[in-house]
C-alpha cells in the first residue's frame, strides 16, 4: 500500500506528544512493508534542517515545505474582526504546500492520503481534484474541546475574550468538516463518540498512540531498581512536555504553587526535574525556586524518565491521549495525573496509573508512593504491562493497514 501522510510539523525529530503519534505510526506502517511518504510543514516553531531531514530519507520518503506559521498582530486582528474562520487553521494555510502537495499527488499515485489533524482538512479540495486515494483524517484530538478547556482555566479577561471567540470558530470548522473525508481515525475511543455525536457517517477505526515494545523491553527491570532506591529515599519527580502548549504551561504553573510547596516543605531533599522546549522566559523565572531542577529541551527523553521516579502530569485541559504518559508508563514510571490527563487511557486508579482531583491528592498520592515500596512496584509494573499489551505499536499499524485495505477493496 502506498501512503502519503501529510503533517503541519515535522515528525521527525520526534520531540512532543503530536510528532511522536506521527512518527511512529508511520515507522511502524513503513516495517510492516507499506510505502510511506511524508509530506510536512517545517515551521519557525517547528523546523526541519537538513541533517534531521537526511536521516528521515534514509527510512522514508520525507518532503518538507516552509510555512511561516508564526502568530502576527496584524494578520490575527485582521482575521478577528473580518473573518469567521479560525485563526489556528488560517496560519496552515500556503500556496507553496498546496503546490507541492499536488505535485506528489500527480507523480505518486497513492492508495492513501492521510491528515494528521483538523487543521489539514482545507487541503481535501486539492487531494480530490488531483487523486482517487481514499481520504483519512486521523483527529488527534476534538480540537474545539481543547479551547473551550483553555477557555475555562484562563484568567486573564483580555486572553479569555479571545479564547472564546477561537474556541466558538474552531468548533463551527470543526463540525463543518465532518464527512468530508472518507475515513475517520480518532485516537482514542472516547474521540470517537465525540465525532460521532457531532455528525460522523463515515468508517472509522480508534488508532491510539502507542510505543515501540522491543525498546522498552530492555529496561523491564527498571522498576525493581527504583523499589531499592526509594528505600534510601532517591525518589525524585519528574515533568515532560512542551512548555510552548498553553495546557502544559497551565498545568505546570498549578503543581508549583499548589502542590510542590507542600511536598518541599516536608521532603526538603525531594527534587522536582523539569524538561520541555520552548518555554517562555516569565514561566522559566516562576521555576526559579528551591528544589526545581528545569533543563529546557533535552537530546534523550528516554534517558530523562529513566532517571527519575515518579511522572507529575496536571492536566486540566487539552486532549485526545498523551504520549509521554505511555512511554512513562512503559518504563515501569508510576504516573499522577488528572482525570483530563488520564482520558483516552482507559487505565485504571490504584492499578496502573493515579489519578489526582485536586492539590491535596497530588500530596497524598505522591507521598503514598515514595513511603510504600511495594506501592510503588505494583503500579509500575501493572502499568509497563498495560502499555505493552495494549500500546503495541505494530499491533496498532497492523490493525490500520487492514481497515485501509478493507475499504481500498
Amino acid at each position: 500500500m502506498r501512503i502519503l501522510q501529510i503533517c503541519n510539523k515535522p515528525p521527525y525529530p520526534p520531540h512532543d506528544g503530536g510528532s511522536l503519534a506521527m512518527f511512529n505510526l508511520a515507522r511502524s506502517l513503513n516495517r510492516l512493508g507499506h510505502e510511506i511518504t511524508v509530506l510536512t510543514m517545517s515551521t519557525p516553531k517547528h523546523r526541519l534542517t537538513d541533517e534531521k531531514k537526511q536521516e528521515f530519507n534514509k527510512v522514508m520518503n520525507l518532503h518538507a515545505v516552509y510555512v511561516d506559521t508564526t502568530p502576527q498582530w496584524p494578520s490575527l486582528l485582521c482575521n478577528l474582526i473580518f473573518s469567521q474562520q479560525p485563526y489556528n487553521v488560517r496560519r496552515f494555510i500556503s500556496k507553496s504546500f498546496e503546490d507541492e502537495l499536488t505535485r506528489l499527488l500527480v507523480t505518486g499515485h497513492f492508495d492513501v492520503v492521510q491528515l494528521e489533524g483538523l487543521y489539514l482538512t482545507p487541503y481535501i479540495p486539492v487531494i480530490r481534484q488531483n487523486s482517487t486515494a481514499l481520504v483519512v483524517l486521523r483527529a488527534h484530538n476534538v480540537e474545539h474541546e481543547i479551547w473551550e478547556r483553555i477557555f475555562d482555566a484562563e484568567k486573564n479577561l483580555f486572553r479569555k475574550s479571545y479564547f472564546k471567540v477561537l474556541a466558538k470558530r474552531i468548533k463551527r470548522f470543526e463540525y463543518q468538516s465532518i464527512n468530508l473525508y472518507d475515513l475517520i481515525v480518532p485516537i482514542t475511543n472516547r474521540d470517537l463518540e465525540q465525532f460521532n455525536s457531532m455528525g460522523n457517517a463515515r468508517p472509522a477505526l480508534v488508532c491510539s498512540a502507542g510505543v515501540d515494545i522491543d525498546v522498552y523491553s530492555a529496561v523491564a527491570e527498571i522498576t525493581s531498581l527504583f523499589v531499592e532506591s526509594s528505600a534510601a529515599g532517591n525518589f525524585s519527580l519528574f515533568f515532560l512536555g512542551s512548555l510552548d502548549w498553553i495546557p502544559n504551561q497551565e498545568g505546570l504553573l498549578w503543581f508549583l504553587s499548589a502542590v510542590f510547596p507542600m511536598l518541599h516543605q516536608q521532603y526538603p531533599d525531594l527534587k522536582l526535574h523539569v524538561a520541555g522546549r520552548n518555554a517562555p522566559g516569565n514561566l522559566v523565572k516562576k521555576m526559579d525556586i528551591p528544589g526545581v531542577i528545569f533543563y529546557g529541551e533535552i537530546a534523550d527523553s528516554h534517558e530523562f524518565m529513566r532517571a527519575n521516579s515518579i511522572l507529575v502530569a496536571p492536566c486540566f485541559a487539552g486532549g485526545g491521549m498523551r504520549v509521554k504518559l505511555i512511554e512513562a508508563m512503559a518504563m515501569g514510571k508510576p504516573v499522577v495525573t488528572t482525570p483530563i490527563g488520564a482520558e483516552g487511557l482507559t487505565a485504571e486508579h490504584n492499578e496502573n496509573i493515579i489519578i489526582a482531583n485536586n492539590a491535596g491528592d497530588f500530596y497524598q498520592h505522591i507521598e503514598r508512593l515514595m513511603k510504600y515500596p511495594d506501592l510503588y512496584q505494583k503500579i509500575g509494573q501493572n502499568a509497563q504491562n498495560f502499555v505493552f499489551e495494549k500500546f503495541n505499536n505494530l499491533d496498532i499499524a497492523s490493525a490500520l493497514a487492514g481497515f485501509y485495505n478493507t475499504h481500498l477493496k
